[in-house]
């Protein structure tokens, strides 16, 4: 089965719109199946999916099984660690704001376990943020790596700060953006909506302070598709199914909002994913015109996009859609914001600057060389620019 053959056949299996095979896959197949699951957190969800499917190869159950098991104690741990971290925050005088997998691993999905999370991220304001960030250092917390960039610059050109490790082993992000400064990426960034969010904020019976659900699935189709163009992998199809179970959303409102603060058409495309994959979620279209066929395919692939060249497919996707200023903001590690000056990155940790580069151009050089590479920029690249058409 070739790579495409096998992406798509992972997202059947996340999906729930056709029914899971298994018994035309090779040995070769399955290990390359599992090492995308593994890649985009997956086996949790694959387990609760189909751990009662005849034919689950049992190399496959008993990867997935001890995964779901294995997540479910860290689910635990991390769920203590946010708890903590809210707390140490607010005794400070802070008000941090959980994000995305926090809520959904506690009140959407039907176990926490399958919802696994890389890090606990946090919203606060961007002038409480450094305080927060200094009194989290104090309480234990450490820099996982230097940062690139002073602290007041990144307030200005990235949505959080360097992330922490708690003295756990959790890794906690402090954002006070919820998506990219504009200009920060190869396409237009949505309006800030930070404060509106914080200002909407709910408050859940456990205590801690979420975004209202309306925001809540705002901030997943943009950090998917605009931060990250689609390389948070397929868990974005079910968060969407899950969350659109269990709270209800105003579509009227939504759709309204989404033309107005600039993600209209980020919310086509990933709603229009998860309507394709996945049969629980009930999306209420207005007179919103459906998204190409072609798109979504693209879409579909980027969703289990390389991750090991993700950063070479970047490069040349940087140098189609913003031609050779791209190419050399990307490869001088300058990051330029519409409000501002550029900053330049501090290149000491990678060697300095010569070191950094020669490497990032030898990785790419050699990168590129892959025909699935080059295709992949190439969507990267149809992507932000459908990103950035004038709303239908």
């Amino acid at each position: 089965m070739s790579p495409a053959a096998l992406r798509r056949r992972l997202l059947d299996l996340v999906g729930t719109r056709r029914l899971a095979e298994f018994a035309d896959l090779s040995a070769e197949n399955l290990v390359a199946l599992e090492r995308m699951a593994v890649q985009h957190r997956l086996q949790p969800l694959l387990h609760h999916q189909h751990r009662t499917h005849p034919d689950l190869p049992p190399v496959l159950a008993e990867a997935w099984s001890a995964a779901f098991r294995s997540q479910a104690l860290l689910a635990l741990s991390q769920r203590a660690e946010l708890d903590r971290t809210v707390a140490l925050l607010r005794a400070g005088g802070f008000a941090p704001l959980a994000l995305k997998g926090a809520w959904l691993s506690r009140y959407a999905y039907p176990h926490p376990a399958l919802r696994p999370l890389r890090d606990i991220d946090l919203l606060l304001d961007p002038d409480s943020v450094i305080p927060a960030f200094a009194r989290l250092e104090a309480e234990g917390c450490r820099q996982i790596e230097p940062s690139e960039l002073p602290l007041a610059d990144l307030i200005r050109t990235d949505k959080h700060l360097p992330p922490l490790l708690s003295p756990g082993g959790t890794v906690v992000e402090l954002h006070h953006h919820l998506w990219e400064p504009d200009g920060r990426l190869d396409h237009a960034s949505p309006a800030a909506i930070d404060a509106a969010v914080r200002a909407a904020a709910v408050t859940e019976v456990d205590g801690l302070a979420y975004p209202a659900p309306i925001d809540m699935l705002a901030h997943l189709i943009a950090h998917a598709v605009y931060s990250h163009r689609l390389d948070c992998g397929p868990l974005l199809l079910a968060d969407i199914d899950f969350l659109l179970r269990v709270r209800p959303i105003d579509w009227v409102q939504f759709w309204d909002r989404a033309a107005a603060e600039g993600w209209a058409n980020g919310a086509r495309l990933v709603l229009a994913l998860v309507e394709r994959h996945r049969t629980g979620a009930t999306i209420d279209w207005g007179d919103q015109a459906p998204v190409p066929a072609a798109l979504l395919d693209d879409a579909a692939d980027l969703l289990l996009q390389e991750l090991d060249r993700r950063q070479s497919a970047g490069v040349l996707a940087s140098l189609q859609r913003r031609g050779w200023q791209g190419l050399l903001d990307r490869v001088t590690g300058r990051r330029r914001v519409a409000a501002g000056p550029a900053v330049q990155r501090d290149m000491a940790a990678a060697g300095g600057f010569l070191s950094w580069a020669g490497s990032r151009w030898r990785r790419t050089a050699g990168d590129l060389a892959h025909r699935d590479t080059r295709q992949q920029a190439r969507s990267l690249a149809r992507l932000s620019t459908w990103l950035d058409r004038p709303a239908d």
